[in-house]
């Protein structure tokens, strides 16, 4: 039975590559190396303590910048007439991120061994999605592998840019937040204890408002309370990272994400636009159909769309046509299906799926825009009303005192 090894190596030019390998043996990981022209400097299995050490460096993902930056070189330069492996260098020279320029490197040694450029690049899932390497395959037999290059970036691009958005869009809310929290906490953790040794003193009757506010005051003072809520917020992110990671608690997730007010018509009309965006991209590469719908659900990063596409594959199996099961499944707009039919009976079905993503993705970034605007001033409201809320409970028993001396 194969076993999986991580190694780090210097390859025939001299450069740093670390990576893994399927073998059945060390013996044989360090022959399958050694015929790719790699220097070993260390070879770990992966059950063992020094393997573990090895994965951990690994496992730092690449960031999405590189990437697009990387699909949009490399398009560039075969598109110009550069061979794969001279692109190959240049994009490895001009990276500046370090995972990715490994994984380029061991790409590169595994062209050179004479594996195709979707073969390399499939083995390094971490780095490259199967939607690329689908994309790239199919441009490879189909003799335009400069246009897909250029697609891929395409589409990196867009998905850059809705990320971009929706950074954007909570990047103030989340500040005012956390401002809004500090200044809380500060308010109830050294302003309201000197007035709480004020009405000691005088031994003022105080309103319920305010007693009750000098009893939160003097819980923060207390090492418990700190401790408590500690542990409940390790406990719960503890509990969502789990249940991220078992398939049917990561469902629930989105599901109640696609079902919350607000936030659930975005994230669905994101499906929508990252499923035409996907589907027609790999048809329009040359993709078959269901091999396409087979990427899609990897790819499209909900498990309830996901869903929808495996039964999407099984309806066209027995004949169905792809807009009936769409409409059939409840996750689709009308207007997403009746386009779809429409591209269907044309024959333009990677087009019309490509204009459907074009439609969503500017729906989201319109719907983003207008959540971020609409939050914003709800926010400065309700930090006017806490800090007011404080502040009164803090002065009504200094006006009522007033009072009864007038």
């Amino acid at each position: 039975m194969a076993a999986l090894y991580y190694y780090t190596a210097r390859s025939a030019e001299g450069s740093f590559v670390r990576g893994s390998i399927e073998a059945q043996s060390d013996s044989h990981a360090l022959a399958s190396l050694r015929t790719r022209a790699f220097f070993v400097t260390s070879l770990e299995a992966a059950g063992t303590a020094r393997g573990a050490a090895a994965w951990s460096l690994q496992v730092l993902p690449v960031r999405h910048e590189a990437l697009v930056a990387f699909f949009r070189s490399f398009a560039t330069l075969v598109t110009a007439g550069v061979s794969i492996r001279r692109s190959l260098d240049v994009t490895i020279e001009e990276s500046r991120d370090g995972r990715l320029a490994e994984a380029l490197r061991s790409v590169l040694s595994d062209i050179e061994s004479g594996l195709s450029l979707s073969a390399a690049l499939e083995r390094h899932p971490r780095e490259f999605e199967s939607l690329y390497v689908a994309m790239v395959r199919a441009g490879e037999s189909g003799g335009v592998l400069d246009e897909v290059l250029e697609r891929i970036a395409l589409v990196m691009e867009r998905d850059r840019t809705l990320r971009k958005r929706l950074a954007s869009s909570l990047a103030y809310p989340a500040v005012v937040a956390t401002s809004a929290l500090g200044l809380v906490v500060f308010l109830l953790s050294s302003i309201v204890p000197t007035f709480a040794s004020l009405y000691a003193e005088m031994q003022l009757t105080l309103p319920p408002m305010t007693a009750a506010l000098l009893s939160i005051s003097r819980a923060t003072h207390e090492p418990a309370l700190w401790i408590t809520v500690s542990l409940a917020v390790a406990g719960a992110s503890l509990l969502v990272l789990q249940a991220r990671r078992s398939p049917y608690g990561r469902e629930l997730m989105q599901r109640a994400r696609l079902r919350m007010p607000i936030v659930g018509p975005i994230a669905r009309k994101a499906a929508q636009a990252r499923f035409a965006r996907t589907l027609g991209s790999l048809l329009r590469s040359g993709v078959g159909l269901m091999d396409a719908l087979g990427v899609t659900a990897d790819a499209i990063g909900n498990a309830v769309y996901a869903a929808s596409v495996d039964r999407l594959s099984q309806a066209l199996r027995e004949g169905e046509t792809l807009a009936r099961p769409l409409a059939e499944s409840g996750a689709y707009e009308s207007l997403f299906v009746q386009l779809v039919r429409v591209g269907e009976e044309t024959g333009t079905l990677d087009d019309m799926l490509l204009r459907l993503a074009e439609y969503y993705e500017v729906d989201v970034e319109a719907a983003l825009a207008t959540l971020g605007a609409a939050i914003e001033p709800l926010l400065i409201v309700l930090l006017g009303g806490v800090v007011g809320a404080i502040v009164s409970a803090i002065f009504i028993p200094l006006y009522t005192m007033i009072g009864s001396i007038r």
